[in-house]
């Protein structure tokens, strides 16, 4: 039996910070305490130890999108992002043609499990087509178009690992494909969407759940002929069981916007998501974005992500660990910036009794750093992954 013993660490608890001892043994956490064993120790004194941090929202990194859908590409992007901190990832899809995204879902499905692979990929979260023109952003505009239930149909019957999709709820036959992601256990999030607030909470009636990159391609209210109507930004607030995704880069939302969310919906249901793409560990220029085939560029200036002709965002070149470092430079206690991606993300997508928080019981993915969330050490199943 493996067994290792974290001694002396500040322990990041859902609801407090606590100095103690964690001992794992195999891949999971199996005794919490003040503790002796006659094992391995690690001596974590002045260190944070912190569940592992889940992704649910990441295109790729170190040069690659996840969209090549090769070893090579998830092997070098999930090192990048566990160096960071993420034990867990959702790759992220761009808007393709229905005949390239299936394709993508079947190479997930070989890659899933490939131990070479050192983070747990929970599945796939797809990133349209089905959005609103109007709020395409990064996404290429050739694809974009209504749900046909044909189409979606056949996709979700190719794989088993989608766990989310992101759609323009006002769009005809929306509501029709929340139901049926509702159905298989699927997330289904608000975004890239011109929605007014009558279709946010008929959307919450059909099994949707989240918001996706809040503030980032949701619409907000509009005046027209002298009555304002709401949008997503203003609706979200009022359904209790949606959760916001939070891009917290330090560029796409200011820090009155984090905590207009912070206080409106609480700590519980704010998600924090890289966005990244395959720019994330490199410096400025020019990088692809989702299917490599469509040869779709964004521009990277000043360590975030644009479309070429600035007209909109593109993602961010952000790790997990800048997130949490700028959730705690607008007072958020660590417990609850650490919350926000560990314990949420896998409440939403239903992994919360395995993985998301430390407790007795659940998988070994932990992590350790210090004061400025430098990541010093990384578990994934109780195998070290990472040592700077």
């Amino acid at each position: 039996m493996k067994k290792l013993l974290i001694k002396n660490g500040n322990v990041i608890f859902l609801d407090r910070v606590e100095q103690i001892d964690i001992l794992i043994e195999n891949d999971r956490i199996t005794k919490i305490g003040k503790l002796e064993e006659n094992c391995e120790v690690i001596d974590a004194k002045g260190l944070y130890v912190s569940p592992g941090f889940i992704d649910i929202h990441t295109h790729g990194g170190n040069g690659y999108d996840y969209m090549a859908g090769t070893l090579e590409a998830f092997q070098s992007a999930t090192t990048l992002h566990m160096q960071h901190g993420a034990t867990s990832i959702v790759p992220t899809t761009v808007a393709s043609d229905t005949d390239y995204t299936i394709h993508f879902l079947k190479q997930f499905n070989c890659l899933k499990n490939n131990e070479s692979i050192p983070v747990r990929l929970l599945g796939v979260h797809l990133e349209g087509p089905y959005l609103a023109l109007q709020q395409k952003g990064a996404i290429p505009e050739k694809y974009i178009k209504n749900p046909l239930k044909e189409e979606y149909m056949r996709i979700l019957d190719s794989s088993p690992n989608i766990l989310r999709w992101t759609i323009a709820p006002e769009l005809e036959g929306a509501y029709e494909l929340g139901d049926e992601l509702f159905k298989r256990g699927i997330n289904a999030s608000i975004g890239h969407s011109c929605a007014e607030d009558f279709h946010v909470h008929e959307a919450v009636s059909h099994g949707f759940r989240s918001v996706t990159h809040m503030y980032s391609m949701t619409s907000s209210i509009v005046r027209i002929n002298c009555y304002r109507h709401p949008g997503i930004n203003e609706a979200a607030y009022l359904e209790d069981e949606l959760y916001l995704e939070a891009i917290a880069d330090g560029h796409h939302l200011p820090a009155t916007l984090l905590k207009l969310m912070i206080k409106n919906k609480g700590y519980d249901k704010i998600i924090l998501v890289t966005d990244s793409m395959s720019a994330a560990g490199f410096q400025d220029g020019l990088f692809y974005l989702g299917n490599p085939e469509d040869h779709h560029q964004v521009l990277i200036k000043n360590n975030v992500g644009f479309m070429p002709d600035m007209s909109s965002f593109a993602g961010s070149v952000a790790c997990a660990d800048q997130l949490i470092r700028t959730i705690l430079k607008i007072g958020v206690p660590m417990n609850e910036a650490v919350k926000m991606m560990t314990i949420n993300p896998a409440k939403l997508l239903h992994f919360e009794k395995e993985i998301g928080s430390i407790e007795i019981g659940k998988k070994a993915d932990i992590i350790l750093f210090d004061d400025q969330i430098d990541i010093k050490q990384v578990y994934v199943n109780g195998d070290l992954k990472y040592k700077k």
